[in-house]
């Protein structure tokens, strides 16, 4: 498709122009207008049943679990477990796609008459995944078989030990395989594995976990365990959600439906307790809830006791039944999430200016920072916001007795595990997906480091790469945005990696009052925009930078999201700014 460009202070817009005769048939076919027509175009939905299964997203979208590998094994050595009484230990990550994991299988495991322990491991004491010391102590409390959750998928030689105190070991997870996965486990439920031919491979550790207890549900319903009453598994999506949606994972195919549906229950008064009261605690306690609240308002909160240490609190929140304790636990979540934010902040700071000072973004194409101060449990945080400032590659390191643990986080362009199996020779460990890693090196690789992430980064990008894209999904004027065109809008939800927001163009919009900027520190730009008698209300979350440019300009074109503000009578369509030019500055060519 041929198109437009434009290189703003922050971004290169993108602009794509189908053909018009195209969109006009859609449209006409569809019954929607040109511009809610072109933003499912670009998304690849062209057909009539596509477009209904996208806006309806039903359950019977759902694909068979049994298409996984290893499914059907699991589900035969987890019932017969269930039948011989044997004692079951659910063994999950500390981060919120680990702990839903583990609240979703504890959760069914316990319905369906399991004997059921669960652990997490410390952070801070145990680190990532299975580990020696966790598998013979849950070997001593007399269980039979271990079932991972998010983890498990390169833990070779703990599943050995495992097997070697007599136990049996499931592993569902959703990372990426090393070459050799763990022979001893009787059966390994990954979608990314190389030989499985699955049609969805995209899970969240959650969504493959939903998918297990999909598997263990008929199977036990073939076994004539249930009578006349199957469990109701769809009451738990409310979990496969909060997992789905904090992991990143693309929120198209089946984790669009689950968390569509997983959405409707977290909005309803009768979500489970401990999800009451994290609302509460979020401030979104009343009204419909976003993958935005999720992302921003629940998950942060069962994140940082993980990232402090124990993960304990937020997995007891998900399993409790009581109001009171789950009171208590969410009160004890959102204090320790704002410790959480105050270190976080303090080493954020330190590493703009760590980088500021020696140059870094300028000597480097990929970002290693490294002290012996930070702490690891927001590190991971720290280079998400590395790549958010500088948009490219970040690995940001914390030293304990000579061993550095990491964490790096990637831009569109990169694939950072690709990139880091370029490095395995000095890394002690490393592992994760193409935009999140984790690793291990001694420090006195670190110079090694940094010197050959740059050179595995600078080897496959180009200079355009670190250039972020803002993609235009269509031009709209002041008529189309209407109740109609946001009605359209919500239905596209819910939104997130693989389904964003739509964003539009307007051009020749005039300040219709001075801007002025509001939040801590004055931070957000805040804007009255008007054009053919139009005037929208505006808002441009971290915009402060801009504060020079719309005051010595009248004229802009905006590029926004929009958005229904406000409640009950006082509902009004507001502009979500990302980006602004001046109206005059032409565009940069044809692409």
């Amino acid at each position: 498709m041929p198109g437009f460009t434009y290189r703003s202070q922050k971004y290169k817009w993108v602009y794509l122009r189908p053909e018009k005769l195209l969109i006009k048939e859609l449209s006409a076919q569809f019954n929607l207008m040109d511009c809610i027509t072109e933003v499912l175009y670009k998304r690849g939905i062209v057909e009539p049943g596509t477009l209904q299964a996208y806006f309806e997203t039903p359950l019977t979208g759902l694909t068979s679990p049994f298409l996984i590998k290893d499914m059907g094994k699991a589900a035969d050595h987890i019932a017969l477990a269930i039948e011989n009484k044997e004692k079951i230990c659910v063994y999950g990550d500390y981060d919120v796609d680990g702990v839903t994991s583990v609240a979703l299988m504890y959760h069914f495991l316990s319905e369906v008459g399991a004997d059921v322990m669960y652990y997490i491991p410390n952070r801070l004491e145990e680190g990532y995944g299975l580990n020696i010391a966790a598998i013979e102590e849950i070997a001593s409390t007399g269980v039979k078989l271990i079932v991972t959750v998010d983890c498990g998928i390169n833990a070779e030689n703990e599943v050995s030990h495992a097997v070697r105190l007599g136990m049996k070991v499931i592993i569902t997870d959703h990372h990426q395989p090393s070459e050799r996965i763990p022979e001893d486990a009787c059966a390994v439920v990954n979608p990314m594995r190389e030989d499985d031919t699955s049609p969805f491979k995209c899970f969240s550790g959650v969504g493959v976990a939903f998918k297990v207890i999909m598997a263990l549900r008929s199977k036990m319903n073939d076994m004539g365990k249930f009578g006349v009453r199957t469990p109701n598994i769809k009451k738990y999506l409310d979990l496969v959600t909060l997992g789905t949606v904090a992991d990143v994972v693309p929120l198209t195919g089946e984790n669009r439906i689950f968390v569509r549906h997983g959405l409707e229950i977290l909005s309803g008064k009768d979500c489970r307790a401990g999800l009451k009261e994290l609302k509460r605690v979020s401030g979104v306690d009343g009204g419909k809830v976003t993958t935005t609240h999720v992302g921003f308002g629940l998950a942060p909160r069962i994140n940082a006791v993980g990232r402090l240490g124990n993960s304990d609190k937020g997995l007891r929140l998900l399993i409790t039944s009581d109001r009171a304790q789950a009171k208590y636990l969410a009160d004890e979540l959102d204090r320790e999430n704002k410790d959480r934010q105050e270190i976080e902040k303090e080493i954020i700071e330190e590493s703009f200016k760590k980088v500021e000072k020696n140059r870094l973004h300028e000597k480097y194409k990929g970002l290693v920072l490294y002290s012996t101060e930070w702490h690891q449990g927001v590190i991971g945080i720290v280079a998400s916001r590395l790549v958010e400032k500088y948009h490219m590659p970040a690995i940001v390191l914390t030293f304990e007795d000579g061993v550095g643990k990491g964490s790096g986080r990637s831009i569109p362009s990169f694939d950072l595990y690709k990139g880091l199996e370029q490095l395995q020779d000095i890394l002690l460990s490393f592992g994760g997906h193409k935009y999140a890693a984790g690793l291990k090196i001694a420090e006195e690789q670190i110079s090694n480091l940094q010197r050959r992430f740059h050179s595995a980064v600078d080897s496959s990008l180009t200079a355009e790469d670190f250039v972020a894209e803002l993609k235009i999904d269509s031009f709209i004027e002041p008529d189309d945005i209407n109740s109609d065109f946001m009605r359209m809008i919500e239905k596209m939800e819910p939104y997130g990696a693989g389904n964003r927001e739509p964003v539009f163009c307007m051009r020749g919009v005039r300040k219709y009052q001075p801007a002025t900027f509001v939040g801590r520190d004055g931070m957000h730009l805040k804007m009255f925009l008007e054009k053919n008698g139009r005037t929208f209300d505006c808002i441009g979350y971290n915009m402060k930078s801009y504060e020079k440019l719309v005051a010595g300009r009248e004229a802009f074109d905006v590029v926004f999201t929009p958005v229904v503000n406000g409640y009950y009578g006082g509902r009004f369509i507001q502009l979500v700014l990302k980006d602004l030019k001046p109206a005059e500055e032409e565009w940069q060519g044809i692409v």
